[in-house]
């Protein structure tokens, strides 16, 4: 049986140990992140979760005990040149607005299949219009293709992307909440009408975690 623990991966992707230290002392101290570390099994894994702002990557990668790996926006991967070293570095993939192309789904079943886990905000941008009123269907084609779980995640508790200034939820001081629920189990239809339909369910599975919600500044 192969050995999926981070430290055998073949490729591993996503941050190291110093940057993940780094990343839950920044998440725990400014931004009040619960210190509560949330294990994860082994194995490929596939997470899922609402999209407020951008540092929502770092709030859950600071949850859990495994390095993670994003799917991120092509036009900030190639527009944010001075930090694109950094983006390389944690194994992000870049997918095209509004979707994941075919060569960045592919390096996203390659990095599931290699035993990482996946994380990806099906919303396809940050602070949509109607939060959740739909998903993209990459994490569903991307599982059906892996046969790994997905795990829903939800953000809430920092201040939403204004779409003007970017990095104003990073250093403007909130009080960020993490919520995981339970691995779906998908249902096995078939063609569009089966993609459809775990798409719904992964969506349903974000928004049924918004009753663990909480405001920026409560507390």
């Amino acid at each position: 049986m192969m050995d999926t623990s981070p430290d055998s991966l073949p490729d591993p992707r996503g941050p190291n140990a110093f940057l993940r230290a780094v990343c839950r002392l920044f998440c725990r101290g400014w931004h009040r992140l619960s210190r509560e570390e949330i294990k994860l099994p082994d194995g490929p894994l596939i997470l899922v979760g609402n999209h407020i702002c951008g540092l929502d990557p770092l709030l859950i990668q600071a949850t859990v005990n495994r390095p993670l790996c994003f799917l991120m926006a092509r036009e900030y991967y190639q527009s944010m040149w001075y930090v694109r070293w950094g983006f390389d570095m944690v194994g992000a993939i870049p997918v095209k607005t509004g979707g994941a192309n075919k060569q960045a789904l592919q390096k996203a079943i390659e990095a599931i299949e290699q035993g990482n886990v996946l994380c990806l905000f099906p919303e396809g941008a940050a602070n949509p219009p109607i939060p959740l009123h739909k998903i993209l269907p990459g994490a569903a084609l991307i599982a059906r293709q892996t046969g790994a779980p997905i795990i829903p995640f939800r953000v809430s508790g920092v201040w939403p992307f204004d779409h003007i200034n970017l990095w104003r939820s990073f250093y403007r001081r909130s009080r960020a909440r993490i919520v995981l629920g339970e691995a779906l189990e998908l249902p096995q239809g078939e063609g569009r009408d089966g993609i459809r339909e775990d798409t719904q369910l992964i969506r349903h599975a974000i928004r049924s975690l918004s009753r663990f919600d909480q405001p920026p500044e409560k507390g």
